[in-house]
């Protein structure tokens, strides 16, 4: 009896052990929860019954191209997006040069990046060396589009007509990181509620803002902001009050590079209880010329010492994490 035991203790522990290799050798498909995925994606069912996401998946990019990326890639160069990657927790190994230069926001968080040369002409060479798993790109490359892609899987994400906010969750979710990125923007949307109720100790209701800009593309320049660029902050974030005449004129549109004025037209347009004022260096002529005049000094915010100087490399960024950075230096003039 206990040799017959033992040889039908064998036999079910060799079916068993068959059970376990045949399931070894089967998945299940499932689509991975993403937007711009495409439904040959999938997750594998491991034995366990666990389900295991697979190491990459197919990606729409803003041309309309599917290209196959990492699901969660770790060595990405970008040409544009280097706050955004930051903000969802990754830092990329390479990035353009204006982006290494000109973000005061994330100064102190560029150690280790490579510079791989200019936005819209990259050192390939360069990029090549670093052996990227993932190029990001704008539609200003997409001339070189094949080159990139040679190197390592290349999305394009758009930057014309989308706003901050969608420039970060669209490299989030290229990254495998849209939960981080909605994350990041909860807080950020509590930190700008908090500022708003303790402004409302410093700044009397219906005090009105207005945002200068002396210089910057070109000679002789002054520009007024309302919600986009420079202004963000100010109107969105901290929903202060832009004048109803800056109102009605921003919102006829064509002010991606604010409203163009001439000098005469300064009590119209910086008529605001308070300015904030961005001073390029490159016309200093010009800028004397405005300070020096009788119109900026007659100005509502000139007269009653309400004018607030801000850092060009700072107010002048439009990205989310300038945009954190621009609320604390907000609060810092304000809350006075």
């Amino acid at each position: 009896m206990r040799q017959q035991s033992n040889k039908l203790w064998a036999t079910v522990a060799l079916v068993m052990v068959f059970v376990l290799l045949s399931a070894c050798g089967k998945s299940n498909s499932s689509p991975l929860a993403s937007e711009s995925a495409s439904p040959s994606q999938t997750a594998v069912e491991s034995p366990s019954g666990a389900s295991e996401e697979a190491s990459t998946r197919v990606y729409k990019d803003s041309t309309g191209r599917e290209v196959t990326i990492p699901t969660h890639p770790q060595r990405v160069i970008t040409s544009q997006y280097l706050p955004q990657m930051l903000a969802a927790g990754l830092k990329p190994i390479g990035a353009a040069t204006h982006l290494l230069n000109n973000f005061t926001a994330v100064k102190d968080q560029l150690t280790g990046i490579e510079d791989v040369g200019q936005a819209n002409e990259m050192n390939l060479e360069k990029a090549l060396t670093l052996n990227p798993d993932l190029i990001i790109a704008t539609e200003w490359n997409e001339d070189k589009l094949d080159q990139l892609s040679k190197i390592a899987p290349t999305v394009i994400v758009k930057w014309e007509g989308k706003d901050p906010f969608q420039h970060f969750t669209d490299v989030a979710d290229i990254l495998g990181r849209s939960d981080e990125a909605q994350q990041w923007i909860q807080a950020y949307d509590k930190k700008g509620e908090e500022a708003r109720a303790k402004l409302k100790d410093y700044v009397k209701e219906g005090e009105t803002f207005g945002v200068v800009v002396i210089g910057g593309y070109e000679k002789g320049q002054l520009r007024v902001y309302g919600t986009g660029n420079v202004g963000y902050t100010l109107f969105q974030t901290l929903q202060f009050p832009m004048t109803d005449f800056v109102k009605t004129e921003w919102n006829k549109g064509d002010n991606n590079q604010g409203l163009a004025i001439s000098l005469e037209k300064l009590p119209e347009y910086a008529s605001a209880d308070r300015l904030f004022v961005v001073k390029f260096d490159n016309d200093p002529e010009f800028l004397k010329q405005v300070e020096d005049s009788r119109l900026w000094s007659d100005l509502p915010a000139v007269k009653n010492n309400k004018v607030y100087v801000v850092d060009a490399s700072l107010w002048f960024s439009y990205d989310i994490m300038s945009f954190e950075a621009q609320l604390n230096d907000a609060v810092r003039m304000l809350a006075k």
